[in-house]
């Protein structure tokens, strides 16, 4: 976990998961270099995971009145290093910081001890909201499933 301030200033500690992976020949491009969608894919995992660490399993959540989604609005990548058949990858993601209707999420994968590439999606809490034409709406991150993330520093 690492300590920092949260989007009011209070101290927390940001809950990070590690996801391990090894690259798969399915996982390659004609090059023998891991397929940039796979990567996109494995973040994706990770972060699933990162929820479920906490006790957040979305499967339970998902369609409930609490919560109805977490949409991709934003992605970024930057890759430094290859990542190739037989790699073991390590793949850290946190939740980077809470806005009101939003939240970002980064990802660090490491190949060995090289930084292989780094993420950061932009994501909205949703809801269901039966009477607009998307059947959902952006609504503020519960505080106690913030806390699960951003656990608060006493100080």
């Amino acid at each position: 976990m690492d300590a920092t301030p949260d989007a009011d200033n209070a101290a927390v500690e940001k809950v990070k998961y590690v996801f391990e992976y090894q690259v798969t020949f399915s996982d390659c491009d004609p090059a023998a270099m891991a397929y940039y969608p796979r990567i996109v894919e494995w973040c994706d995992w990770a972060h699933e995971r990162l929820w479920r660490s906490v006790g957040y399993p979305w499967h339970e959540h998902f369609g409930t009145e609490e919560m109805n989604g977490m949409p991709l609005l934003d992605i970024h990548f930057s890759f430094h290093f290859p990542m190739r058949h037989g790699d073991r990858l390590r793949i850290t993601s946190w939740i980077e910081s809470f806005e009101r209707r939003k939240f970002t999420v980064r990802h660090e994968i490491m190949n060995g001890e090289t930084l292989a590439a780094e993420a950061r999606e932009l994501r909205a809490w949703v809801v269901p909201a039966p009477d607009t034409p998307k059947k959902i709406r952006a609504a503020p991150v519960p505080d106690d499933v913030r806390r699960l993330l951003h656990k608060p520093v006493a100080g």
